[in-house]
């Protein structure tokens, strides 16, 4: 079993170089209050020792800033082994291409680490199994970067549905359109995206973010039927100034995603999620025996045609047909909540392996439906 880890929790993070994802979104809140109390970044892990020693360089300054006194991160690479083995590594934190998560997450677990991992956290319901039930056997807390469920709008949503303000749920509609990935070209250091098999389909990973925010809310899924369909069948690899490489390849990645069906609480939904359109787009609406609660996308055309999608955006929510006011927000302010609920032991809203693998099979009954033309039932 993992032992009670003392504040800070000293934090050892793969995949965090100076640049990229997680050097924007990720690591930027933990080096604020109140994170900068609950967290020490103590150690980073990259592919290749120069972007080690850069990212080390980098965070070294800011922890030192932050802490308010002299941090040296120590910089690791190749093998998740040498971080995750490191006597002053509490917890482990794993953004890396989802291809690799699980080798990278599996190290962790069996050193005896706390987790988090970015979603998909692995590839496929089968590596994601894997790995909850490695962490299960070892004790340890995990956390799922699933940042949606921290927007300004989901979580007064939640307040609304939770405080009974809607009675009881009676449907739902979400739909949600975005306008780049998965689509005519596709960024070369991400053409992986474009084979289902790799785990990073429009379906795993922006469906995956979708339906954690629509259940996070609403509640399970007990059935649903699907139709799942690929309208954009080769994609063109382009490099990072928009530029073709002359390279195009196939993508089977679904970009058409539609479910029905009904949940736990006896509610029906309709989801629509689509990539590869041309404008941006965020709809959700829910009907309670008492009212009903509109959150939509308020920007105009030529911003949602500039933008990628509703994860860019603080939509406008409306409650009986009065605005209710959210805070703007963040990709920053969202991942700084969930490091600060799992730092603060919330178990209402921080996701962990088990809820990833649950997700996991919603997606995979998504698939089968399609496949199969019929209904599936999954509690």
């Amino acid at each position: 079993m993992t032992q009670e880890i003392k504040a800070p929790i000293r934090l050892g993070f793969i995949g965090l170089s100076a640049t990229g994802w997680a050097s924007t979104a990720l690591a930027p809140p933990l080096f604020e209050n109140p994170l900068s109390s609950k967290y020490s970044l103590v150690a980073v892990s990259t592919s290749k020792s120069e972007s080690a020693e850069a990212s080390a360089a980098k965070y070294s300054e800011l922890a030192s800033k932050a802490q308010g006194k002299s941090v040296v991160v120590k910089p690791y690479h190749g093998s998740a082994k040498q971080i995750v083995s490191d006597k002053d590594v509490d917890m482990v934190a794993v953004s890396i291409k989802v291809l690799d998560h699980k080798e990278a997450a599996m190290e962790a677990i069996e050193a005896g680490k706390d987790l988090f991992i970015e979603w998909p956290a692995g590839k496929g319901v089968d590596e994601t199994k894997e790995l909850y039930e490695a962490a299960k056997r070892k004790g340890i807390r995990t956390m799922i970067g699933f940042q949606s469920r921290f927007t300004s709008y989901a979580l007064k949503a939640k307040q609304i549905v939770d405080g009974g303000e809607l009675g009881k749920i009676l449907s739902s509609t979400f739909i949600i359109s975005l306008t780049s990935f998965w689509g005519p070209t596709t960024l070369s250091f991400y053409r992986y995206i474009l084979s289902s098999i790799n785990g990073a389909s429009f379906l795993d990973i922006p469906g995956g973010h979708s339906l954690d925010l629509f259940t996070h809310v609403l509640g399970p899924i007990s059935s649903l039927s699907a139709t799942i369909k690929n309208q954009v069948p080769y994609s063109t690899l382009v490099g990072v100034d928009g530029q073709s490489t002359g390279e195009t390849l196939p993508n089977d990645s679904p970009t058409q995603v539609c479910v029905t069906g009904t949940l736990a609480s006896g509610a029906l939904f309709t989801i629509h999620l689509q990539a590869a359109v041309t404008e941006a787009d965020f709809n959700w609406i829910v009907h309670g025996e008492k009212g009903v609660l509109r959150i939509v996308d308020g920007s105009d055309v030529s911003e949602r045609k500039k933008r990628r999608g509703f994860f860019d955006a603080t939509p406008d929510v409306y409650l009986n047909g009065e605005k209710v006011e959210v805070e703007a927000d963040d990709v920053t302010k969202r991942t700084g909540l969930n490091w600060k609920a799992f730092a603060e032991r919330d178990a209402t809203n921080v996701a962990d392996l088990e809820q990833a693998l649950r997700m996991k099979e919603v997606l995979q009954a998504i698939v089968k439906s399609s496949n199969e033309g019929r209904r599936v039932v999954l509690l």
